[in-house]
């Protein structure tokens, strides 16, 4: 794989990512769609701490979330985002796909959607989450927001060679694997 082929997978998730941090408010229709939780691995658990009304991330790096969800698939280190290198990071495998996590503290996991028709609720675990197909018009690309607490949420994305409906599939893998490693909801 030729680098300009890398360097535009890993432009496709910090654009998805870019896209998300914009703090736009639409609200989308559609028909939930539910990630399968009985079949993933569960990761080491990491939490935050602190009282209502703080980051809920806190202590929690999105970098390390991927080096963890990815650990065992040859994606290199994940490095932070170009976009907002303290809450995003991406990883790209040069043939097979780019990852990308943004942990946001101040968005809601149904904000910033910039296609609601290509957008469904459903449920990544017990969380509320939105997936979104092809949400920047590229091939292969696919996103999740999982709410975290209200007015938060962790934003999981992949783009690669293949179909909008496989990375949808291995976005909802991905997620599911992320969900666990998130601060508790409640």
């Amino acid at each position: 794989m030729t680098r300009a082929v890398r360097l535009r997978a890993t432009v496709l998730v910090l654009a998805t990512l870019a896209l998300a941090l914009s703090a736009c408010d639409s609200k989308v229709g559609g028909t939930p769609q539910a990630a399968d939780t009985s079949s993933s691995p569960s990761p080491t658990s990491t939490t935050a701490t602190g009282s209502p009304g703080d980051n809920p991330f806190g202590g929690l790096s999105p970098c390390t979330i991927i080096d963890q969800v990815m650990a065992g698939e040859g994606f290199p280190a994940a490095a932070p985002g170009t976009v907002d290198r303290e809450r995003s990071c991406a990883s790209n495998k040069p043939g097979d796909a780019a990852v990308g996590v943004a942990l946001q503290d101040n968005t809601g996991y149904d904000q910033g959607i910039p296609d609601p028709s290509k957008a469904s609720r459903g449920h990544v675990g017990p969380r509320n989450a939105i997936i979104e197909r092809g949400s920047i018009g590229a091939e292969g690309q696919c996103s999740i927001s999982i709410e975290v607490k209200p007015k938060s949420r962790a934003l999981v994305s992949v783009s690669g060679n293949g179909t909008t409906e496989q990375a949808c599939d291995r976005v909802t893998g991905i997620a599911v694997k992320v969900e666990k490693l998130l601060p508790p909801s409640t």
